[in-house]
């Protein structure tokens, strides 16, 4: 039915060339040749939506049947006895490579060809459906899957390898076993380090019936036990554990251990990883009326940081968020981990940390006092009504400036490229004076404010909706800047997965180059060097802690830290009763009546179609035809 169909269409097709060429356009001497060649190119479109199958033996092509070898994680888990599904599987699609078959290891989008024996498995997780689509279109006729049948997608496959057009069989290997471990495990930052997390765990594996223990340490002291109902067969089962406050701060590295797995989390003590924190170092009122408004138009999490003395800050906002006083150390990790950092009362007599911190790359609103940009004028400064055309215009529009309270401490500096945002005047006449310096860099956007004060506004009712709609104007612009860099260099993630390569975020408008050494607990495994100017990736390593030091070109430590490399993956669940793949039997009644590989896989007919459609046009426009 199909040849008819096909010929049926091509009849058509060749000839409504004709008729275009014949009837249509100006008669030309090479019309016919023409429109023979229109019919080819549309002939061999209409092969290619047909898509029979070509040969598949010959020059260059491959074997008509593929044993599929899973190369995951769980088929390397081993038994009781010492043996794995692995040590079968490799065996197996080694005696059949012998007899003729090409093995392909799957697991995850890749396929690599290769010798069985020398594969490992090293892959996160098992998915099978493309691995069959691949050996559809590379011609297979039988296919052999060897896998211990915990396939990612399982739901797909039910349906798919019944329509695919290869016969498969299954071959599993290594007893399903309970593989119990720990699926999940979530550790939220602790804002108050007097207070202990709640974190979640979520388990697989075990006996349907029975409970699974999971025991939870903070470093290398065990802080919590709980046990977890075991789920059914391919579920997961959740609970939630209140553990002590954190023995230290900064970040904390947390682990939940079965008796057969350990899953890995860190969470900031202190302090909340990506949100925005307020650092005052000479507080006066304006944290109390900023952090507030800041919090509610940006929608991050909040924490604001006052000094009450040399390497002492308390923490203000929220009655609930306020506790002991925190070192400088606490308040450098809040602000070098922040999505947004205000720093409030920068001058010259700032420690060192500060200044870096003012200067790192970022979203930054900087409320200096009279010294980063030029000396104050004395006096009072009132704002314009008339708003300049900036950024924040559309936030300031139909805000009533005139009459608000006046501002101190203006810094008249002539600053390049300086874009007006808010105009004041000495005593509300004469020449007016920027309020602000806006900074748009690749590593992120800064607002310097030129003028101090501003919580007069807030302190009055008529000048609130004023200072609300400044300041969410300005936290508006900062934030929807382009992606920011890193502060400086880290890890993209602090848990890596086994066999994942380590991306490193790096400063973007940096083009220094950094010294990276990774030590893990046999020593360095890693000593190379890193190109400023935004990522680089490190090799995979095996499951550890690791220990990375950061140093510039000169030598000097830039950054120090540590990351996981996790060994459990998802792809040990254990698999659901159903579906049971080895009854199925693949799609044998679908397959083509020859052997082969689809017409599209193949290069020849598009650059045919190619070819022909350009020596068309080049006698058309020969021949006096548009």
């Amino acid at each position: 039915m199909r040849p008819l169909l096909f010929l049926a269409l091509a009849a058509a097709l060749t000839a409504y060339a004709f008729w275009v060429y014949l009837r249509v356009e100006l008669p030309v001497p090479e019309a016919r040749r023409l429109a023979i060649v229109r019919a080819c190119a549309l002939i061999l479109v209409l092969l290619l939506l047909f898509d029979p199958r070509i040969p598949a033996r010959g020059a260059g092509t491959s074997p008509v049947r593929w044993a599929l070898l899973d190369a995951s994680v769980s088929m390397g888990a081993v038994d009781e006895s010492g043996a794995s599904a692995w040590s079968g599987a490799s065996d197996r699609a080694a005696d059949l490579e012998a007899d003729g078959w090409s093995v392909v290891r799957f697991g995850g989008e890749r396929l690599e060809a290769g010798a069985a024996r020398d594969a490992v498995p090293v892959v996160g997780t098992s998915r099978l459906l493309p691995a069959l689509q691949a050996a559809a279109e590379g011609g297979a006729r039988e296919v052999r899957v060897l896998s211990d049948m915990r396939f990612d997608d399982a739901v797909a496959l039910r349906g798919a390898v019944e329509s695919l057009p290869l016969e498969v069989t299954f071959e599993s290997f290594g007893a399903v076993g309970s593989n119990v471990g720990v699926a999940g495990f979530r550790v939220p930052d602790v804002p108050r380090p007097d207070e202990g997390p709640t974190v979640e765990v979520e388990v697989h594996g075990g006996s349907p019936g029975d409970s699974v223990e999971v025991v939870i340490f903070e470093e290398d002291e065990e802080v919590a036990r709980t046990r977890v109902a075991a789920p059914s067969p391919g579920l997961r089962a959740s609970a939630t554990v209140e553990l002590p406050a954190p023995s230290g701060g900064g970040r904390v590295r947390y682990s939940a251990r079965t008796v057969s797995g350990v899953t890995v989390a860190y969470a900031n003590v202190g302090y909340e990883e990506g949100g925005l924190v307020l650092v005052s170092l000479r507080p006066d009122w304006e944290p109390r009326h900023l952090l507030p408004v800041l919090e509610e138009v940006t929608g991050l999490s909040a924490s604001a940081y006052l000094r009450a003395g040399p390497d002492r800050y308390v923490r203000s906002g929220r009655a609930a968020d306020r506790g002991t006083p925190v070192d400088s150390a606490i308040v450098r990790g809040a602000a070098a981990d922040a999505a947004l950092l205000v720093i409030h009362g920068l001058d010259e007599d700032a420690d060192e940390w500060v200044s870096e911190l003012a200067g790192r790359p970022g979203r930054r609103l900087i409320l200096p006092v009279g010294v980063t940009v030029g000396g104050p004028q004395e006096g009072e400064w009132y704002a314009s009504p008339d708003v300049p055309t900036s950024p924040i215009a559309g936030a300031l529009a139909g805000v009533e400036l005139q009459g608000l309270p006046p501002l101190t401490d203006v810094m008249a500096a002539q600053l390049p490229n300086a874009q007006p945002v808010l105009q004041l005047q000495l005593r509300g006449a004469g020449a007016p004076a920027n309020a602000f310096h806006l900074v748009d860099d690749p590593d992120g956007r800064l607002v310097v404010a030129l003028s101090s004060a501003y919580w007069r506004w807030a302190a009055r009712e008529e000048g609130r909706d004023a200072y609300r709609s400044l300041w969410s104007g300005l936290a508006g612009w900062v934030l929807a800047g382009q992606r920011t860099a890193a502060a400086e260099p880290r890890p993209s993630s602090w848990v890596v997965e086994r066999g994942a390569a380590v991306e490193w975020a790096l400063p973007a408008a940096d083009s220094s180059n950094y010294r990276l050494s990774i030590e893990g607990p046999n020593g360095v495994v890693v000593d190379t060097t890193l190109a400023g100017g935004g990522r680089a990736i490190t090799p995979p390593m095996e499951p550890a802690v690791y220990a990375y030091t950061v140093r510039s070109a000169e030598g000097d430590t830039v950054t120090t830290g540590r990351f996981d490399v996790v060994r459990s993956t998802l792809d040990m669940l254990p698999p659901a009763l159903e579906p049971d793949f080895s009854a199925l039997g693949g799609g044998a009644s679908l397959a083509p009546e020859a052997p082969g590989r689809p017409l599209r896989t193949s290069p020849l007919p598009y650059l045919l179609v190619i070819m022909l459609l350009c020596g068309e046009w080049v006698v058309r426009r020969r021949s006096g035809l548009r």
